[in-house]
């Protein structure tokens, strides 16, 4: 038979063998800690892909700068220099329609962007010229006398518009606008993997939408800073260039406009996900 003395004994044992509640670990704890890695270059990730997501699709995107010097005084300046060079050999400006000039556009900004010298060729216009010289010399017997003065003539235009064009400033800023886009592309390409990785990674882990809105909270602040920054300096920076001061004003505001709306897309994303948290934490607390 036990005695009293033998079952308080036996007790007190298995008292001491119980974990106390200090000793249960939370199990929300040791997840949390091991995510701090996995959050902190998660972010750096997705600072780097959204912006250069935003230059891709604005500063260094030709399609994008091409629509802005269509309105602005880039485009006159072009323009001018092409109709200084006709009317230097005689040639009637009228010859040069709106079509020339999308086309000198087109070509002038595709070679900055591809990182080559400007090389427009006039060649459409020259031509147009001889054919009209053409037409009025005919009644007299002298036809094909225009076209074979165009031939030389298209060459030597060509050769005074573009070394007007290609100042020194823009042999550096196609150098600069080349190795930028080639760097925006390799940022872009790494950083899309990288995040890929860590979205299976999260998914797998249970912590996607914990680490992602986190991540996506950071992104929005530090890019929004980024972007105001480089809206509200660029004008500046421009200041010793009056004849392009009011360009790369007009460029910042249609930067800020893209930057804003990608933003903000990020931002709609991690409500998105916090939204998500709370609702799936409330159907687990309830099973």
């Amino acid at each position: 038979m036990t005695t009293r003395s033998e079952l308080r004994a036996q007790r007190t044992a298995a008292q001491r063998t119980e974990p106390t509640p200090q000793q249960v670990p939370e199990p929300d704890m040791a997840p949390e800690k091991s995510h701090h890695f996995f959050n902190f270059w998660g972010t750096i990730f997705l600072i780097l892909f959204v912006l250069s997501t935003i230059l891709n699709a604005t500063i260094l995107n030709p399609k994008f700068v091409l629509h802005e010097v269509r309105d602005s005084v880039v485009e006159t300046t072009i323009t001018d220099q092409v109709n200084g060079a006709l009317e230097r050999y005689g040639v009637p400006t009228s010859l040069l329609t709106d079509k020339d000039t999308d086309n000198l556009l087109n070509q002038a900004v595709n070679q900055v962007y591809a990182g080559k010298n400007i090389h427009l060729d006039l060649s459409s216009v020259t031509q147009r010229a001889g054919a009209t010289t053409d037409n009025e010399l005919a009644q007299y017997g002298l036809a094909g006398i225009g076209n074979t003065v165009s031939a030389n003539l298209g060459q030597s235009v060509n050769n005074v518009v573009n070394s007007q064009l290609n100042t020194p400033g823009v042999a550096r800023l196609a150098n600069g606008i080349h190795l930028a886009r080639l760097t925006s592309n390799a940022v872009f390409a790494l950083t899309g993997i990288g995040l890929l990785v860590l979205a299976v990674l999260g998914f797998l882990g249970h912590h996607f939408t914990r680490s992602f809105s986190r991540m996506g909270v950071w992104t929005v602040v530090i890019d929004g800073a980024i972007c105001g920054i480089v809206g509200k300096l660029a004008p500046q920076l421009a200041a010793d260039q009056p004849d392009y001061t009011a360009f790369v004003a007009q460029l910042a505001t249609s930067f800020m406009h893209t930057a804003w709306a990608t933003i903000g897309l990020v931002l709609v994303v991690t409500i998105g996900l916090f939204i998500w948290r709370v609702f799936a934490g409330r159907l687990l607390s309830r099973r």
